[in-house]
């Protein structure tokens, strides 16, 4: 018996053989599109933590786009084993993940430069620590990266948004056209949280449970038997017309997320 059966009778048939998994806001109609809450009609809510509601060799592509690292590590491999049983032999499957690797590097170059006294790496270096860290550790909505933006004047801006892209962007406007609607202030005195509260925020999916770079990615889809596993540029990718949908690039052709890894691999 498929396993699939156990969880559903009769699995959903897909929109398109293009599945973007954790899809947020940024989707498109040519793919069927799904996430943990149905943000569209052109989105199907799923918890990405129970089996997929698809049948085996469904798709010619899977995508999931800064999806992976809110899963723990063992998990990972759990979802990525869904992931091949739901693509085509032949097909893609496309990751776009926090790159561990350039965050790493980033925050060594600059403390050196911080330690050496350049005041500009040393406002770097502390942006690369609150990057590397706060997702990770936060216990509260935004946590220190919100913190971070609100600063006005904010040090090193452009680094940051060579980092972060459209999302530090649109939030940056947002806030300073209106600081009022965005919440407590940069320098505002942070609220005790009971333990309770903190445990259920850290399972919201905010957080970030594991971080890879490009070895350490390569080798886990090794693992789970997929084959051609290639680091590629946010607008290089084996899936055809990739670029027109508008997932990993703006329309004015910039990176969404520059921040990223982004990693294919194809099922046998």
């Amino acid at each position: 018996m498929n396993p699939l059966a156990r969880w559903f009778r009769s699995p959903p048939v897909a929109r398109s053989p293009l599945l973007n998994l954790g899809c947020g806001e940024r989707y498109h109609a040519a793919w069927t599109n799904v996430d943990f809450r149905g943000s569209s009609p052109e989105v199907i809510e799923h918890d990405l933590r129970q089996p997929l509601p698809f049948a085996d060799a469904s798709f010619t592509a899977v995508y999931a786009s800064h999806v992976l690292e809110h899963f723990s590590r063992p998990f990972a491999s759990v979802f990525l084993t869904e992931c091949h049983r739901l693509i085509k032999p032949g097909g893609v499957l496309r990751l776009v993940v926090p790159d561990l690797e350039t965050i790493a590097k980033l925050y060594l170059e600059n403390l050196q430069g911080a330690l050496a006294g350049d005041a500009n790496a040393a406002a770097r270096h502390q942006w690369m620590t609150v990057e590397l860290l706060d997702q990770m550790v936060r216990d509260e909505p935004g946590g220190e990266v919100a913190k971070y933006w609100k600063q006005d004047p904010l040090p090193e801006e452009k680094f940051i948004v060579q980092r972060c892209g459209w999302e530090f962007k649109q939030f940056l406007q947002a806030y300073r056209e209106n600081p009022g609607k965005k919440g407590k202030p940069a320098n505002a005195p942070p609220r005790p949280r009971s333990p309770r509260e903190i445990a259920k925020f850290r399972e919201c999916g905010e957080i970030h449970k594991w971080m890879y770079d490009r070895y350490s990615l390569r080798r886990l889809l090794k693992d789970l038997h997929f084959t051609d596993c290639k680091c590629c540029a946010a607008n290089e990718s084996l899936i055809p017309n990739f670029n027109s949908y508008l997932l990993d690039l703006n329309q004015d052709g910039s990176v969404r997320k520059p921040d990223s890894l982004f990693m294919e691999a194809v099922k046998p």
